[in-house]
């Protein structure tokens, strides 16, 4: 979820939660021990998980309160992007719509099911922070959270971990088999954000690491070790061709 204004954030809250927790919430306790009920309720939240990648560009669409679509920032969004769709690097980018929303936070996401649907959404608070090689590599590196393996990647972790463990009160060994999942999450996350930095490193070429260290600057934050985003000192070694 993109930052947005309050009513609109309580109300995707609300709607959502209502979504995914209302059935089970009406259903009578007695289910709560049928099967049969678990496995469709089950299947229930897997499509809603689903439905939220597939409409998750209009979902943005519809959080954003303010597009810019002219003016000197929108110019160079858009320069950016006619550069990197010409460039002769080793990793040909796909052509995804960007979308800057003016926000006061920095903040950039790639949100679609598949790459055909798929949207990039920037505020304009990051893009006014970085020069002509960190916007290159923040859109190059959005471009490639497009591609169908990044898409998955962002998808199936979130299926599985909705699916597979049970909305009833957890015991011991569910409480070991979710610390395990999140571990293997992180490891699979790391793995396909690196390579989503080495692949936008080699779609630009030269000031690929420039414009990394650029994005690292305007994205810090004071509670910067919680980030779920691999270590500093492995991205800049991916990007640099390590």
């Amino acid at each position: 979820m993109i930052p947005s204004s309050p009513r609109l954030t309580w109300i995707f809250l609300l709607v959502s939660s209502l979504a995914f927790y209302g059935p089970g919430l009406l259903a009578p306790a007695a289910w709560d021990k049928n099967a049969t009920y678990l496995l469709i309720y089950n299947l229930y939240q897997g499509v809603l998980v689903v439905a939220w990648f597939w409409f998750g560009p209009a979902i943005c669409r519809a959080l954003v309160v303010e597009k810019v679509v002219a003016g000197p920032l929108r110019q160079a969004v858009d320069h950016t992007l006619a550069g990197l769709h010409k460039s002769k690097g080793q990793i040909q980018l796909t052509e995804i719509p960007v979308i800057l929303a003016k926000y006061s936070a920095p903040f950039i996401v790639t949100a679609g099911l598949l790459p055909g649907q798929s949207q990039v959404f920037i505020s304009s608070a990051l893009a006014e922070q970085l020069g002509v090689n960190g916007l290159r590599f923040l859109l190059a590196r959005a471009l490639v959270h497009g591609n169908l393996s990044q898409r998955l990647a962002s998808l199936l972790p979130v299926l599985v971990l909705t699916v597979m463990f049970p909305d009833t009160p957890w015991d011991a060994m569910t409480w070991l088999g979710s610390a395990g999942f999140l571990v293997c999450w992180l490891a699979i996350h790391w793995f396909f954000e690196l390579c989503a930095d080495r692949q936008a490193a080699l779609a630009l070429g030269l000031g690929a690491e420039e414009g990394l260290r650029e994005v690292l600057v305007a994205n810090a934050s004071p509670v910067g070790w919680l980030s779920v985003q691999p270590p500093i000192r492995w991205r800049l070694h991916m990007v640099a061709g390590g």
